[in-house]
C-alpha cells in the first residue's frame, strides 16, 4: 500500500512584528515528503534569519540525499547557544515520511510531534542522544492510512498564558483539541486553519509569540483522468477508451462527442441535466461508471478563466455548473492526467464561434499550468 501525504501550514506573527521568527520548509520527493520546522530565538528579523538558516541547511542536505543522521549531526554541531540565556539560537523538528508508511521524526528543543490515529494521540517511541552537547530526540513510527502528524512551535503552547490558561495552553491541551477536531473528512489545511484560529482567539488576536503549525495527513493518492476529444485515428478509439477506463481514480469526460463515444462503448445511456446549465456554461450530463461528464471547449475555457481569477474550491463549493464541478475535481486531485484527442471537431471551425474553440489543446495546457501552480501534479497525453 502506497501512502500519499497531504499537508497544510499556518503561521501567526508575534504582535507588532512584521516577520515570523519561525520557518517552515516542505518538499515532496518521489518516495517521501520531507519537512523542516525551526523556531528562532526571540522574534522579528533576527529570529527569522536564524530559523530560515536552520531549515535551509536541513532541506539542502536532505535534498542532496544525505542521511538524516548526518543532517542532525551537522545542525547539532553548527547551531550556537546564547551565552546569556543558555538557549539554542534556533530549535528544529525534521521529519521524513515515506511512501511505505514509515516516518522518522527528529527534534531538538521543539514541542513533540502530535500523531493522531482514529482521533486518539499515538504515543511515540522517542529515544534521546547527545549531538554536539545538545540532546536530540528521535523516533521511527509506522503510520496507517488516515493518520495525522502535527508539528507546532512554542507559540501554540504559550497561547492563553496569563489569561484563560495561566501557564499557557500546553501540549496536552493542544493534543486534546486536535483529538476532538481531526475529523476524517477534513483536509490538512483545514485542520491547520482551525488550530490557528483557536490559538489566535486564546491570544485575543495579539499573539505574544510566533506561531507555526504544520499538519500532514496520510491517505491514498487521489488521481483524476480527464478525457476530452476522440483520437485522430478512429481505429484507436477502443484502445484509448480502455486505457481511460482502466486508470485508477476519478474519470471525467469533457465534450459531447467524447461522451457519446464512451456511452456507446459502455452501453450506458447519457442523461443531460438541464438544471445545471448557466448562461456561459452548458449543462452537465450523467453516465454510469463515469464520475463527471461536462461539455467540452466552452467548459474548459471557463475553468481556465476561473483559475486565472484565482478561484478556489471554497469559492465554487456550492455552484452546480459544469465549470465549477470540473474545477473542484482538478483542485482536489493530487494528480490529474489529461487525455486530449486531436480529431478536428467541425463545430469548432465555424467562423461565427469564438476563436478559442479552435485551440482546445492550448486551453488544456493553460489549465494544466494553472493547476500545477496550486501544487497538483499534471500530465498531458495526446491521441
Amino acid at each position: 500500500m502506497r501512502f500519499y501525504y497531504e499537508w497544510g501550514t499556518r503561521q501567526l506573527f508575534k504582535h507588532k512584528e512584521e516577520l515570523c521568527g519561525d520557518s517552515i520548509a516542505i518538499s515532496r520527493q518521489p518516495e517521501s515528503v520531507t519537512l523542516a520546522l525551526s523556531d528562532g530565538l526571540g522574534s522579528g528579523v533576527k529570529a527569522n534569519i536564524l530559523s530560515t538558516l536552520t531549515t535551509r541547511i536541513a532541506m539542502h542536505m536532505l535534498e542532496n540525499e544525505m542521511p538524516l543522521s548526518e543532517v542532525v549531526d551537522t545542525l547539532g554541531q553548527t547551531l550556537p547557544v546564547c551565552q546569556v540565556r543558555k538557549l539554542a539560537y534556533s530549535t528544529f523538528a525534521i521529519a521524513q515520511l515515506f511512501r511505505d508508511g514509515r516516518a522518522r521524526i527528529v527534534e531538538f528543543d521543539s514541542p513533540p510531534a502530535i500523531v493522531l490515529r482514529d482521533r486518539d494521540v499515538v504515543v511515540l517511541p522517542y529515544e534521546s542522544r547527545l549531538v554536539g552537547g545538545k540532546t536530540i530526540r528521535e523516533c521511527v513510527v509506522d503510520l496507517k492510512m488516515g493518520d495525522w502528524v502535527v508539528f507546532i512551535t512554542d507559540g501554540v503552547l504559550n497561547a492563553g498564558i496569563g489569561g484563560l490558561y495561566p501557564l499557557g495552553w500546553g501540549w496536552e491541551q493542544t493534543a486534546q483539541y486536535l483529538e476532538a477536531h481531526c475529523h476524517p473528512e477534513l483536509g490538512a489545511q483545514d485542520l491547520a486553519e482551525k488550530l490557528a484560529a483557536t490559538v489566535a482567539e486564546l491570544y485575543a488576536d495579539a499573539p505574544g509569540d510566533d506561531v507555526s503549525i504544520v499538519v500532514l495527513k496520510a491517505r491514498r493518492r487521489l488521481v483524476a483522468t480527464v478525457l476530452t476529444g476522440p483520437p485522430v485515428d478512429r481505429l484507436a478509439d477502443e484502445r484509448v477508451l480502455m486505457g481511460f477506463l482502466n486508470r485508477k481514480g476519478l474519470h471525467v469526460i469533457c465534450g459531447g462527442t467524447t461522451a457519446k463515444m464512451v456511452s456507446r462503448h459502455l452501453g450506458q445511456p447519457l442523461e443531460v441535466d438541464l438544471e445545471t446549465m448557466t448562461p456561459d456554461v452548458p449543462p452537465l450530463a450523467r453516465m454510469a461508471h463515469i464520475d463527471l461528464v461536462t461539455e467540452g471547449i466552452l467548459t474548459l475555457t471557463r475553468v481556465n478563466e476561473l483559475l486565472k481569477a484565482r478561484a478556489t474550491k471554497d469559492t465554487v463549493r456550492f455552484r452546480t455548473d459544469g465549470a465549477a464541478a470540473l474545477l473542484r475535481v482538478l483542485l482536489e486531485a493530487d494528480h490529474v492526467h489529461f487525455i486530449v484527442g486531436l480529431v478536428a471537431n467541425p463545430a469548432h471551425q465555424n467562423p461565427s464561434l469564438p476563436v478559442q474553440l479552435g485551440i482546445k489543446l492550448a486551453i488544456v495546457r493553460e489549465i494544466a499550468e494553472g493547476v500545477r501552480r496550486r501544487g497538483t501534479e499534471v500530465t498531458i497525453e495526446t491521441v
